[in-house]
């Protein structure tokens, strides 16, 4: 008897085995669309969301097709004389989306010839977060995540140029003078056809910026506008501003991007001009040009060297149920000298916090042209294998309670491609005259 109970509970053991074998979990898409549940700043479309991962699941199932059908919206995902339907409304809450894009990933792994659960995963997460309507969300691999990692321990090299999203893939948005990209003969506009051996059309631009990070003296071979670069990754430069001393008591000084101790050396660079002109330093061009942002304690405390006493940035989370507000304790030591800013559509992010702050005060003329537009509170979360999730879970606002997402219309319109003479710089010191 003894030995019929226990072949029966090795029987019961096997066959609850098998079925939690044969049962898919697909962690990475529940991970993602939590997040996109309780932290996305904006309300997630679960029907966009949903086309997203279908079309992830087509890239990576070539047995599989989806079929739109009308009334009522219907999602007919085939494989064969396989199918399976999904109703837009099923589609009222993101547990319902979950199920639905879950269902439709075990049928693909079942019936549509997939390579592998983690590819056909990944490819569904990745064009979901495509789709969710934010462009500064997107999804890392995790090769590509451990790129973006900095721990200390080594000296990172760069290409020093920056890339954005342009039509279905990227273009080159800035390169940092004297860098390995400048001195190639690298400029902004150009239009990326490769990176490492990888599409540009396959890339969004956080894992471009990791294609193009690694060990200093590492090549890397970018292809732009059909022409074949191959680069040698240097130590990325770490400079926080330059300052140049112009004729009548004006300076230029340039802020490269809000990295720590960005506002201590301002502090210095300021003291050192007042000494430089005995007194009588009459104007400041603060160029926020090509300056992507950084961080939000830094900006605050630059606008507080030059701004009243008051607040400077709002940060409002999801359906506003956090408000944080960074605020200017004091009126600024050089609050009465006059300042244009120069910006650009590569200004972003905290440069944009401190250009509204400035405009709402009526501090300083806007000189350029419009902003990024990256008004957004973004965290990167890393997911339980290996791969990330760069989310927007906030949005910017101005002192007046503008928002910063829409990019910024300068006082004076004035274009410059980058060659030749420096008619933004020269507009913003004939306003200072």
């Amino acid at each position: 008897m003894n030995r019929i109970s226990n072949l029966w509970i090795i029987l019961v053991f096997l066959a609850l085995t098998c079925f939690r074998a044969s049962a898919q979990s697909f962690d990475t898409i529940h991970e993602v669309l939590r997040q996109f549940q309780v932290s996305f700043v904006e309300h997630a479309n679960t029907s966009a969301l949903l086309m997203g991962a279908l079309e992830g699941l087509t890239q990576k199932s070539p047995g599989c097709k989806v079929l739109l059908k009308g009334s009522p919206e219907l999602f007919v995902l085939r494989s064969g004389k396989k199918s399976m339907t999904i109703s837009r409304k099923s589609l009222r809450s993101i547990s319902e989306l979950e199920k639905a894009v879950t269902a439709a990933a075990a049928f693909a792994l079942k019936f549509g010839k997939v390579r592998s659960k983690r590819e056909l995963e990944h490819a569904m997460v990745r064009q979901m977060v495509a789709h969710c309507g934010d462009k500064w969300s997107v999804f890392l691999e995790a090769d590509l995540y451990g790129r973006l990692l900095d721990d200390g321990t080594r000296e990172v090299g760069s290409t020093g140029m920056l890339v954005e999203p342009w039509k279905d893939g990227l273009r080159v948005l800035d390169v940092v003078e004297q860098t390995p990209a400048f001195k190639a003969g690298i400029r902004q506009g150009m239009v990326v056809d490769s990176i490492a051996g990888r599409s540009a059309d396959k890339l969004n631009e956080l894992e471009a910026l990791a294609l193009m990070r690694g060990a200093v003296g590492k090549k890397v071979k970018i292809v732009l506008d059909g022409k074949s670069f191959t680069l040698l990754l240097e130590p990325e430069p770490k400079r926080n501003l330059s300052v140049t001393p112009m004729d009548g008591g004006l300076a230029h000084i340039r802020i490269f991007s809000f990295r720590q101790g960005t506002a201590r050396r301002l502090k210095a660079v300021m003291a050192k001009l007042e000494r430089h002109f005995k007194g009588k330093l009459k104007g400041v061009v603060l160029d926020l040009r090509a300056n992507p942002g950084g961080l939000v304690t830094e900006g605050t405390e630059v606008a507080g060297l030059f701004l009243p006493r008051g607040l400077v940035v709002s940060i409002v989370s999801k359906k506003h149920t956090r408000v944080e507000e960074e605020v200017n304790p004091a009126a600024g030591a050089y609050l009465k000298i006059p300042v244009v800013l120069l910006v650009d559509h590569r200004s972003a992010s905290v440069s944009e916090i401190l250009t509204m702050a400035f405009k709402d005060y009526k501090r300083a003329r806007i000189v350029g042209t419009k902003t990024l537009g990256k008004g957004t509170v973004q965290v990167i979360l890393e997911l339980m294998d290996g791969s990330a999730l760069k989310l927007s879970t906030g949005r910017y606002y101005s002192p007046g309670q503008t928002p910063i997402y829409d990019g910024i219309e300068p006082d004076i319109v004035v274009p410059w491609d980058g060659r030749g003479k420096d008619v933004q710089l020269e507009k913003a010191l004939e306003l200072l005259k």
